[in-house]
């Protein structure tokens, strides 16, 4: 599988449905639970990819479609098997966990064995609590007319929201969730307006051109300087493989209220602004560190890249208080600039391994096609956006690289 669209039903199992059966053993959390039902004996298996650990963000990314308790709305990386029961038999399976905001609940009548991708409802003010993976039971419950009713508790690691799972890598195949970054970046949230406010462009018009793509970046860029937002060098990635690998990545309130920002902290957060401005953005990543890039037409054939490591230098060692405006907005031009060579010369250097069969090194992430596939703002919750068109298939991120630079 070379993308995980993780759009709607239809698109992610499709996607998603060839690589993880390749790991159901080594992926299975629960099997060979036999259940007395007279005539009948029930297999229960209740598998995660990956094994064991469970990521809410995956969940909390994509739109609902419309519909309460819908059971194949899942993402399918909680997958809940029935087998051996006689078909149109009615059954009733819940799920419920610390951190939901109700149980997940499904009925239905089976038509023979079936594969549940049931969708939990996390509440985000508990997640918001949560710093570190936390080990919990997950309570899996299923009765029904001439069922006994049997309840397990499978372990599980539920994951903070400030955890990004990218890629994983088990029983010889690969799932790409790269395109879930696109859940940092939230051109509505109320720290991007304060940018906006702050650098004047609340009333700019979208879809500008190529020049007033480039000013509107500087004003940001020097809003953000003004701010003293600075790059923190520091091991952002939490787990590296073999099988899983996944990237520590800030909330936006996170970021401006601490005035810190990683790679892909200030990679997320310019994004979130291009995006608000209707300028198309990208985010790159290659071994250990991620950079940010705009496209300066609608055609997507050229592209602005920023080295977001420079971020803080128009201030050096010196307090807000002892630089004037004047020289700070000097400084923070020369430091735009300076990121702006930066990143070409990154992107010049990646863009040979940009070509989707480097992953999970290296890496372009275009935000725009991420909204294609549904991914949407954590913050959003479900009300953010509406759902797009059917994706029939996710393009191939060689065709995402923009053929070149801006001189």
């Amino acid at each position: 599988m070379d993308l995980l669209a993780t759009r709607i039903s239809s698109i992610f199992h499709r996607h998603l449905g060839k690589t993880l059966r390749s790991f159901r053993g080594s992926a299975l959390l629960m099997a060979g639970c036999l259940l007395s039902a007279g005539v009948s004996a029930l297999q229960l298996d209740v598998e995660t990819t990956p094994n064991g650990e469970v990521f809410p963000t995956l969940e909390l990314s994509r739109p609902a479609l419309g519909t309460e308790a819908l059971d194949d709305d899942g993402n399918g990386l909680l997958r809940v098997r029935l087998n051996g029961l006689a078909a149109g038999k009615a059954v009733k399976l819940e799920l419920s966990t610390p951190g939901l905001l109700r149980p997940a609940v499904i009925e239905r009548r089976l038509e023979g064995d079936t594969l549940l991708r049931p969708r939990l409802a996390w509440d985000v003010d508990a997640l918001r609590q949560l710093r570190d993976p936390r080990q919990q039971m997950l309570t899996v419950s299923i009765s029904g007319a001439g069922l006994a009713s049997t309840v397990r508790k499978v372990p599980i690691r539920v994951h903070p929201l400030d955890e990004a799972l990218y890629f994983v890598r088990e029983s010889k195949a690969d799932v790409d969730l790269g395109w879930a970054f696109a859940a940092w970046v939230d051109p509505d949230h109320a720290v991007v307006d304060e940018i906006l406010g702050m650098a004047g462009l609340i009333d700019t018009p979208r879809s500008p051109g190529r020049d007033e793509r480039l000013r509107l970046a500087r004003e940001m860029w020097i809003v953000l300087e003004r701010r003293g937002l600075r790059y923190a060098s520091e091991r952002t990635g939490i787990s590296q493989g073999p099988v899983m690998y996944s990237q520590r990545v800030r909330l936006l309130s996170s970021i401006w209220d601490d005035r810190v920002a990683n790679c892909m902290d200030g990679s997320v957060l310019i994004a979130s602004v291009l995006e608000r401005l209707g300028i198309d953005s990208v985010i790159v990543l290659v071994p250990g560190h991620a950079f940010v890039g705009f496209y300066t037409g609608s055609d997507k054939r050229e592209a602005e890249f920023l080295e977001t490591t420079l971020l803080g230098s128009a201030r050096q060692s010196e307090t807000q208080g002892q630089v004037g405006e004047g020289a700070l907005r000097a400084r923070a031009l020369a430091g735009f600039e300076a990121a702006r060579q930066a990143g070409k010369t990154a992107y010049r250097r990646a863009s040979p391994r940009l070509d989707g069969r480097h992953r999970p090194d290296f890496a372009l992430i275009d935000i725009s096609t991420a909204r294609a596939y549904g991914i949407m703002p954590l913050a959003g919750g479900n009300k953010r956006m509406h759902r797009a068109d059917v994706v029939a298939q996710a393009p191939n991120q060689s065709s995402q690289r923009p053929a070149d630079h801006s001189p």
